[in-house]
């Protein structure tokens, strides 16, 4: 059954810290940073690139290669106080979790990647690199936004495939 992709279910976006074999993660290790703000969160491979070889005798290439684009997911999330921060962008966290203290540097993580659509398609990106900054307009209309960029990697693990795709609609006895 031909099946659309349409928003996200509840639960969001949820990342799981990369394992130190590259397995993936138990269900409950996977946990959103926050809310995804509106029409920001879009998964996209890139163009690719074609290099031909061509040589001076001839009008037409030889052959050509083809050197497919990286896929990346962008979004945002709303939620600014300080444990997202922390989440998101690594630092000090308070005991009563009050205050949050930025790194001297912020740096990317390696993470697992998994979300649902409100259609029942739930896509699992098995090693992504996340960079994330701060984008906090001060002014009236303003909203402060943590926005994430995640890089899709090749897995570290054997036999692992960098991105799924599962229709969770279908049962065991239809599929």
């Amino acid at each position: 059954m031909i099946k659309k992709a349409i928003g996200l279910n509840e639960e969001g976006i949820l990342l799981a810290d990369m394992t130190e074999d590259g397995a993936i993660p138990a269900e409950d290790k996977f946990k959103a940073l926050g809310k995804t703000y509106k029409d920001t969160a879009i998964l996209e491979t890139e163009e690719g690139e074609t290099v031909a070889c061509e040589c001076e005798e001839d009008d037409d290439p030889e052959d050509e290669i083809y050197i497919p684009g990286g896929t990346t997911l962008k979004y945002s999330t709303s939620d600014l106080d300080p444990e997202s921060c922390h989440k998101a962008l690594g630092g000090e966290l308070s005991v009563d979790k009050k205050t949050w203290d930025a790194p001297d540097s912020f740096r990317p993580k390696e993470v697992f990647v998994k979300y649902t659509t409100k259609s029942g398609l739930q896509v699992t990106i098995n090693r992504a690199k996340m960079y994330t900054r701060i984008n906090w307009a001060i002014k009236k209309n303003g909203y402060g936004l943590l926005e994430h960029t995640l890089k899709v990697l090749k897995p570290k693990a054997a036999g692992v495939k960098k991105m799924q795709v599962v229709d969770t609609s279908i049962t065991e006895s239809e599929g």
